[in-house]
């Protein structure tokens, strides 16, 4: 079966195959589509023919972004915002909200939108750097990394209700690089023991917390890494296993908690943990990809990666973890960027 929708002018070729894919509790997936301008530097970057040095970090006098959405078959593609400056979108858990970055650089808001692109409110206000954020379980406030333009002390942590009327804010630089984090119940915002990183290696910032908030995984030396929080923040003790997968960058653990998605030589690969520790490990890739994402129930991985006609724009895949059986699920122009499914 095939299926064309529309986002914006660009028309998507979808073929059905390789994995099926109920609606029914599929989730949907969110990304930011990247377009040159319709100018002749527009068609030089699209085209790899820009001077050097001219300019080049400049990527908004070259390209647009914006944020979209469709169903993991590739159909109801819809496009949400049209300033040409949205990325990285993230859903709430409660799939009704969409927040993302907007702005260029030094200039960066953090927007929460419906579902549908409508009641899109700015919640913070052109900042240096928006570095990271997470929702709160409950839905209804952020919690982001935030970058102040001044000489020291430059992150903070920021709570914001997704009404943009209430802020908390924490000048703490030693933590604000993804150590702080919400309850599993979405009510707090806690601090770690000032143990934990005095514990663990030198160096380690971004951890990524379960969805229990009682581990969190880490890269370190080249390796993937585990750890308990509050127990190694109580004993002051932690310890390689020396089973550790080789990692270079964490994307996210599994809706469950039980697997971890990674990236090693850049392949996408699962590490699967149980009560702390690795107990096996998979690569899904079959050529390398990027920014992926668990589906829903945690079965299936959507991913962006180059098609295998070997052309130069990136797509988007699904694969089935269990099975490994791959589905292109776009074929176009565009480029992809900044995946995330629920």
């Amino acid at each position: 079966m095939r299926v064309k929708c529309v986002i914006g002018v660009s028309i998507l070729l979808i073929t059905m195959g390789g994995v099926a894919l109920a609606q029914d509790g599929a989730g949907k997936l969110v990304f930011a589509v990247r377009k040159p301008l319709d100018h002749r530097d527009g068609f030089r970057a699209a085209t790899r023919t820009l001077e050097r040095g001219r300019g080049t970090s400049k990527w908004w006098e070259f390209y647009q972004y914006n944020i979209c959405t469709m169903n993991p078959d590739g159909t109801a593609c819809r496009q949400l915002t049209d300033d040409g400056f949205s990325r990285r979108p993230r859903w709430s858990p409660d799939k009704e909200r969409i927040a993302y970055i907007s702005g260029v650089d030094r200039a960066e808001s953090l927007y929460v939108m419906r579902k549908d692109g409508t009641e899109n409110k700015q919640i913070i206000k052109r900042q240096h750097r928006i570095h990271d954020f997470w929702w709160s379980p409950r839905s209804d406030a952020i919690l982001a990394v935030v970058e102040i333009d001044r000489a020291r002390d430059r992150l903070e942590n920021w709570e914001v209700t997704i009404d943009g009327k209430s802020t908390k804010r924490w000048r703490t630089s030693r933590w604000a690089e993804g150590w702080f984090h919400w309850d599993t119940k979405g009510e707090n915002v806690k601090e770690p023991k000032n143990r934990l990183i005095e514990t663990l290696p030198e160096g380690i910032s971004w951890p990524e917390w379960s969805p229990d908030r009682k581990w969190i995984a880490f890269e370190t030396e080249g390796f993937l890494a585990l750890a308990e929080p509050d127990v190694v923040g109580t004993t002051g003790l932690w310890f390689l296993q020396n089973d550790e997968p080789p990692c270079q960058r964490i994307e996210e653990w599994s809706p469950d908690g039980k697997q971890i998605l990674f990236y090693t030589s850049g392949d996408i690969c699962v590490a699967t943990v149980e009560k702390g520790k690795f107990t096996s490990y998979m690569n899904l890739s079959f050529y390398r990809g990027w920014d992926a994402t668990w589906g829903p129930d945690g079965s299936k991985v959507a991913f962006i990666g180059s098609d295998s006609g070997g052309r130069r724009t990136s797509e988007i895949f699904i694969v089935d973890v269990a099975t490994g059986k791959l589905q292109q699920v776009t074929s176009t122009s565009d480029e992809y960027f900044d995946l995330h499914w629920r």
